[in-house]
């Protein structure tokens, strides 16, 4: 059984997280779920692992389907979807379409972020008996609209899912030293981290650093890229 609590409102809605507090959730529940296990995840080893959870006391059955092409409610192709029927009502269903998500760092990702959404989202659904549906899709455009909060944390997760913080201090650390850059080690919420300085690392050495992270960890470069910067690995000064 997998343990996750938070704060709510007493409707089961999470109460508004900062960044550092999500983070800190999902790395905690990637210790719980691949505890001593090798990077980068296997998703269907991660569905294996994930299909029972105690959500702030409340059980959440997670199903997940690896094997179908998945539309959403217009029929529409999307990558992934996370639901919730009034008629299960301690079940959460997870699907992934293999055939679109057809690069291995997009299907981590995605499934990432749609157990963020049966994490924080499905629970206060489930209690109130309502249905409710998340999608993720490939041409999605967030920079339109205003922001969407249960995206947003799902995605903070994902990012602290799929590279914990800890991992990748270790990791960023060692890789910079085969990259020959020198470190500074900063405080960070009472901890101290590694860091290089992006004009006196270079665009080369950063590049590498970042390449041989996202190697380890399964996931692009662009994402790696993000995830050293809002950690405070990369920064323009001291």
């Amino acid at each position: 059984m997998i343990e996750i609590a938070y704060p709510t409102f007493a409707s089961g809605e999470p109460r508004p997280m900062k960044a550092a507090a999500i983070r800190g959730i999902a790395a905690a529940l990637r210790q719980q779920v691949f505890a001593g296990q090798a990077k980068p995840i296997d998703v269907a080893d991660f569905a294996r692992r994930t299909g029972r959870l105690q959500v702030n006391g409340r059980t959440v059955r997670v199903f997940w389907d690896l094997a179908h092409k998945v539309h959403d409610g217009k029929g529409l192709p999307v990558l992934g979807i996370c639901e919730h029927d009034p008629e299960a009502p301690t079940a959460v269903m997870i699907s992934l379409d293999a055939d679109l998500v057809d690069e291995p760092e997009l299907w981590r990702s995605t499934a990432a972020h749609e157990f963020g959404h049966a994490v924080f989202d499905m629970p206060a659904a489930m209690g109130g008996g309502a249905r409710q549906t998340f999608r993720s899709r490939r041409d999605h455009d967030r920079t339109a609209v205003p922001i969407d909060w249960r995206e947003w944390r799902a995605d903070e997760f994902m990012g602290a899912f799929l590279v914990p913080p800890y991992q990748l201090a270790k990791a960023f650390a060692r890789c910079a030293s085969i990259a020959g850059t020198a470190l500074h080690w900063k405080g960070v919420s009472n901890v101290s981290t590694p860091a290089v300085i992006a004009s006196e690392a270079g665009a080369d050495a950063i590049s590498a650093i970042t390449d041989m992270l996202a190697e380890e960890f399964g996931v692009s470069s662009a994402f790696t890229s993000v995830r050293l910067r809002k950690c405070g690995h990369i920064v323009a000064s001291l």
